[in-house]
């Protein structure tokens, strides 16, 4: 076999790995790109809707990018919320930061959490800001039984009656991430419908990054 042949084998055999790789990436029809920091779903999503919990009467909407009807939230992309053993590059926690317009008491966030595989499981939490990242947890909620990812359009809804005070034109953050005993599960913060973008941030296990301006996930933030 000649020089030329041999290499042509050898770009053939790692187009092939290549190939293999992507698909191996796949799963229940959820194609990921960057490693798993974000997903798309490449099948018709359910034609089934499941209509968005609302917000407890009587809340101020303080921030919210949530759609109506069949559009609360993309059932198409989104960014992956990874453990560590959930088959990808590398982990992944998310933050979206929203910016009040005045002096507020948080006491309830919805967000557009769907799962994909391991553990059907989600932390969120409402953070203050660390320069222009999440800096300390000011409450945190567990969910589970999360939708699938490509379904429409059940909320995870965190109350927290005390409440949480907020400032006026402050940066606060709502952070999605795996369960730290749960490393194998693999949701997507499923993207706004609106066409959105603002402040985005990630962890893939080494402190968070801020990306700038990115699309935001599906959340609402309310309170007094």
């Amino acid at each position: 076999m000649t020089k030329r042949m041999q290499f042509g084998v050898f770009i053939y055999s790692g187009m092939l790995l290549i190939n293999s790789a992507a698909w191996a990436q796949a799963s229940n029809d959820v194609i990921t790109i960057n490693g798993g920091r974000n997903a798309i779903l490449m099948r018709a999503p359910s034609q089934r809707v499941t209509p968005a919990a609302s917000p407890s009467p009587g809340l101020v909407t303080i921030y919210s990018n949530l759609g109506r009807g069949k559009k609360v939230y993309s059932v198409f992309s989104g960014s992956g919320i990874l453990g560590k053993d959930a088959g990808q590059m590398l982990p992944q926690s998310v933050a979206n930061g929203f910016k009040p317009k005045a002096d507020h008491t948080v006491t309830e966030i919805q967000v557009g959490g769907t799962y994909v595989h391991g553990t059907n499981s989600l932390v969120v939490s409402l953070n203050a800001d660390n320069g222009h990242r999440p800096g300390k947890a000011l409450h945190t909620w567990h969910f589970a039984n999360l939708p699938t990812f490509g379904t429409c359009c059940r909320l995870q809804t965190g109350k927290f009656a005390a409440g949480i005070k907020v400032k006026k034109g402050k940066m606060y953050w709502v952070v999605l991430r795996p369960s730290p005993q749960h490393q194998d599960t693999y949701d997507v913060w499923a993207d706004n419908t609106k066409g959105l973008s603002g402040a985005y941030s990630n962890n893939t296990g080494s402190g968070w990054n801020p990306q700038s301006f990115q699309t935001l996930g599906a959340f609402a933030v309310f309170g007094k």
